[in-house]
């Protein structure tokens, strides 16, 4: 039983079978405790099950609220580059013969594409719009109040928030599948070796192998 072979909650599934018959039948407890597999080595089979079992269901849910976090931070984005562009346009409008602040607002050229790039060039509108006087009055003949300003400027410090914390879930999930990795590799070792010393143990009584899940084909 190699466990490349399962998905994790069904290699999960067969350990726990593995592990909890060998402690509860009498019959797989005796013949394997003539061959070195007594009861304390057998609880310490279940105990590393109980531990992978743990860290799986934990780095399950972490993936979950990591995903969870990162479509998160996409609708805010969205939402973001949404009222950006509405006031990009109008801004293009507003400084169709201002050179100056055509480049202090990043009002020509293409769109970031990567997040990092998106968010300097909505922070710089944002910013050099709300730091200019003259800029504002122009703008704001178009329409656009500094309250607006100030809600996009808003939204931009909240998906800050948001990206530190999908940074942070992230690294947790990729330290905890770590874990999960490694604790796998060291149960593989054990209960590789228990099922070898198990089949010799048990070659008499087909049924107590079938009953941990083995056969002779297995």
């Amino acid at each position: 039983m190699h466990y490349t072979k399962f998905t994790k909650s069904d290699f999960l599934l067969k350990l726990d079978s593995i592990t909890s018959y060998s402690m509860k039948v009498e019959e797989v407890k005796d013949a394997v405790s003539g061959y070195g597999y007594d009861q304390a080595r057998l609880k310490e089979g279940r105990e590393m099950w109980e531990r992978l079992r743990v860290l799986y269901y934990e780095a399950r849910d972490k993936s979950v609220q990591k995903s969870k976090c990162h479509a998160e931070k996409k609708r805010m984005q969205n939402d973001i580059h949404k009222k950006y562009m509405k006031y990009l346009k109008l801004a293009r409008v507003a400084f169709v013969n201002d050179i100056e602040a055509q480049e202090a607002l990043v009002l020509t050229g293409v769109r970031a594409r990567t997040y990092d790039k998106w968010f300097t060039q909505v922070s710089v509108f944002v910013n050099n719009l709300k730091s200019n006087e003259q800029y504002l009055r122009s703008i704001g003949e178009y329409g656009v109040k500094i309250s607006d300003l100030d809600e996009l400027k808003k939204g931009l410090l909240d998906i800050t928030e948001l990206s530190d914390k999908c940074v942070r879930i992230t690294a947790v999930v990729r330290m905890l599948n770590d874990k999960v990795r490694k604790e796998t590799i060291e149960v593989q070792h054990w209960v590789s070796s228990y099922l070898k010393v198990a089949r010799i143990a048990l070659e008499g009584s087909p049924e107590m192998m079938n009953l941990l899940g083995q056969s002779d084909k297995n």
